[in-house]
Formats: structure tokens, C-alpha cells, sequence
């Protein structure tokens, strides 16, 4: 039993051998063949060099391969990562597309809403402010004279959505402290502070 696994071992340790000798006997044969000359000259028929010379070249082989197969790896990872930062960016891009087409279609469906209107006079209501509104009529006011700002440009400044900023507006516009300006923004509209929101904002920083 001991001798057969012996056996079996050792035909398996020459079949490894053999393999390992293959490239550089292709190589050698391929030289003896097409080249006889190269072949006389570095003594391939010799007895001493029969297991050294396609040794050697079995070990350079054997390298060359590794090395391309490393090379071969390491252009696959490169790639993968171009291709997934590539993929990344898109995912990216789209999301942002997409959350602005929605806030462009809040702010027209919005628009195309009708304002119902009584036909009686109705008091003046009372205007309402919040946070949001009274930072858009301070960063209005801190604008140069003649320029105009629009829903984008506030949400920017405020790291707000501009469908948000836009709710303020339409509701500034509403109440006459706002006009809005000819042209847009990325599809919103532009404004700037009226006579009225100016007053309006300088007798709110005198009482508090």
C-alpha cells in the first residue's frame, strides 16, 4: 500500500516537472528546428544542458506569464474603477435632474392653479411671517440696487430646495412686498423688493 502511494506520488511530482519543463522544451525544439545554427552554439543536444537549459527557460516563461497576468489584473481593477466612478457621476447627475424638474413642475403646476377672487371687498389680511419669509426680504434688500433674485439663487444662500423658497415668494409677491421681473432663472422667475417691502422690512428692524 505504501509503495503504490509512493508510486502515484512520484508519477504525480514528474507530471508536475514536466509541466513546468513545458515552455522551454517548446521553445527549444521550436529553436533546433527553425534555427540549427543558434542551436550547435549554445550546445542544446548536449547532455548537461538537457535539463538546465529548458529549466531556465521554463522559469522565464513561467514569469513572463505571471507578470502579464498581474499586468492584465491591474488593468481590469483600473478599468472597474473608471467604469463605477463613471456610473457614480451618472447616478449623481440624474438625481440632481430629476429633483429639479420636480420643483420646476410644483412651481407651474402652482402657477396654473386659479386664485379664486370674491366679488366683494375683502379686508386686508394680515400678513403672516415666518423665518423663511423674512430672510428672503433681508437677502432682497442686501442685493445692489437694480439686481434682481429668483428662487435658485435664494435657496443657494439659504441651503434650501427651491420649491420651498419659492412658496415664500409667491406669498411675498401676494401681499404687494415683491414684484416679479421679466426673464428667469432656471425656469423660475426673478424679483425684486418693492417700495412696500422695503418699508415693511425697515419698520420690522426698528421694533425688534
Amino acid at each position: 500500500m505504501i509503495k503504490t502511494w509512493q508510486a502515484i506520488l512520484n508519477d504525480f511530482g514528474i507530471a508536475v516537472f514536466d509541466v513546468f519543463l513545458l515552455p522551454g522544451t517548446i521553445a527549444l525544439s521550436q529553436i533546433s528546428a527553425h534555427a540549427p545554427a543558434i542551436a550547435l552554439r549554445l550546445g542544446i543536444s548536449a547532455e548537461g544542458n538537457e535539463v538546465m537549459l529548458p529549466a531556465a527557460l521554463s522559469v522565464l516563461s513561467w514569469s513572463l506569464l505571471l507578470f502579464l497576468i498581474w499586468k492584465i489584473v491591474r488593468l481590469l481593477e483600473n478599468a472597474a474603477q473608471i467604469i463605477s466612478a463613471a456610473i457614480r457621476r451618472s447616478f449623481s447627475t440624474a438625481a440632481y435632474r430629476i429633483r429639479s424638474l420636480r420643483a420646476r413642475l410644483a412651481y407651474k403646476s402652482r402657477q396654473l392653479i386659479p386664485v379664486r377672487r370674491s366679488g366683494n371687498a375683502d379686508p386686508v389680511p394680515e400678513i403672516d411671517f415666518d423665518e423663511l419669509d423674512l430672510a428672503v426680504l433681508q437677502t432682497g434688500a442686501a442685493l445692489p440696487p437694480g439686481f434682481v433674485f429668483s428662487a435658485p439663487d435664494l435657496a443657494d444662500k439659504l441651503t434650501m430646495r427651491p420649491a420651498q423658497v419659492q412658496c415664500s415668494l409667491d406669498k411675498l409677491r401676494k401681499y404687494q412686498l415683491l414684484d416679479s421681473v421679466i426673464g428667469a432663472t432656471n425656469g423660475f422667475d426673478n424679483y425684486r423688493l418693492t417700495h412696500s417691502g422695503v418699508a415693511l422690512l425697515a419698520t420690522w428692524h426698528r421694533s425688534h
